[in-house]
This record gives structure tokens, C-alpha cells and sequence, in this order.
């Protein structure tokens, strides 16, 4: 039986040591271009710093930095809530920043009344987000591809928070912004529980 024990705790150091080398080694891809992107770590200084006032100034909070990651080609921040730093499966697993749920993602497709809702908690956005007035009932991602306007939404089916990507106060990286009029929390999930690494 001790041999089994033995055995067993090897074998988790094993994964440990060997997932942070594979995911330090390999990184992780945009989700957007697949490029592969740079965590916060190997930004130059001028770069963190425009990553780090965005945070601090627009969602007046301090980031888990080892879940970020920047993408140098389309110059797309994924933060701490986007999941990279647990799955590296981008928006599929991207954490709400209001309500903490996960599965934000694109607002396509919308289920019977879900329209209704997301335009009850964003009746200030209705104008500005061809999303929001949607008439086409896409039934997907794809569906929204050849839509021509100009912000295109991530959403949470939980709270009925949207998101857009985008450049904020002259910085030449895109965020994943808030748009609800909603507070921010402080912590992601990811600050709690990295990919291999213990709570």
C-alpha cells in the first residue's frame, strides 16, 4: 500500500512538473489569429504598464498577472477571466467578471425570451449594439460571421452581462470590456486555481 502511495504522489509531481514545462514551453495560441501569444511575464515594461492602467483605471482592480497573455499580432489582451491560465480554450471557458459564472461567449443563439432580458439589464445599449436588436435568430458563432456591425458581443447567460473587444483610452491592445453597468469583481476563478497548480 505505501508503494501505491508512493507511486501515485510521483506520478502528480510528474503532471505538475511537467504541465508548467509544457505550458511555458508550447504557450498557448490567440484564439482570434493563432499566433502564439506572450504571457504578461515577457511583455516589454512599456506594454505591461498600458496592460496593468487599463485594469487599474477602467475596472479599478488588480489583475492576477499570471493569467494574462497578449497577442502581438492582433493585439488582444486575455485576462484573468479568460481562462487561459486553467484551459487555454479562450472564449468557450472565459469567466464572467460580474457573476463569476462561466461559458461567456458570443450572443448567438439566443433561447425564447433571452433577447427580452438582455435588453431589460442593457436598455442604455439597445441603440448602439446591432446585437441587442437583432432580428436574424442566429443559431451560432458563424451565423454572425458576415454580420456587418461594428461590435460584435460576448455575453453571459447568467447575469445578462455583454462584452465587446476593444482598444481603450489610446492603448493599442484590445480589451474584453465590460459594457453593462455593473460592478466589476476583484478576483478571477483563475486566481484561485491555475492549470496545475494547487489551490
Amino acid at each position: 500500500m505505501e508503494a501505491f502511495i508512493i507511486l501515485t504522489i510521483l506520478i502528480i509531481v510528474f503532471l505538475v512538473i511537467g504541465g508548467r514545462w509544457a505550458k511555458n514551453f508550447f504557450g498557448c495560441c490567440c484564439h482570434e489569429c493563432g499566433t502564439k501569444m506572450q504571457p504578461y511575464e515577457q511583455l516589454p515594461d512599456s506594454d505591461k504598464s498600458d496592460i496593468l492602467a487599463y485594469f487599474r483605471r477602467f475596472e479599478d482592480r488588480e489583475p492576477d498577472v499570471e493569467g494574462i497573455f497578449a497577442c502581438g499580432n492582433c493585439l488582444l489582451v486575455y485576462d484573468d477571466f479568460s481562462g487561459e491560465k486553467r484551459t487555454m480554450d479562450g472564449d468557450e471557458m472565459s469567466f464572467c467578471k460580474v457573476c463569476n459564472s462561466s461559458g461567456v461567449s458570443y450572443i448567438g443563439p439566443m433561447s425564447s425570451g433571452d433577447l427580452e432580458k438582455f435588453q431589460e439589464r442593457n436598455q442604455n445599449r439597445i441603440e448602439q449594439i446591432e446585437c441587442l436588436r437583432c432580428k436574424r435568430k442566429p443559431m451560432g458563432i458563424w451565423d454572425c460571421v458576415p454580420c456587418d456591425t461594428e461590435i460584435k458581443i460576448t455575453a453571459c447567460r447568467r447575469c445578462y452581462s455583454i462584452y465587446a473587444q476593444m482598444p481603450v483610452n489610446g492603448s493599442r491592445y484590445r480589451f474584453q470590456v465590460l459594457l453593462s453597468d455593473n460592478t466589476i469583481i476583484k478576483d478571477s476563478p483563475d486566481s484561485r486555481w491555475g492549470l496545475f497548480e494547487a489551490e
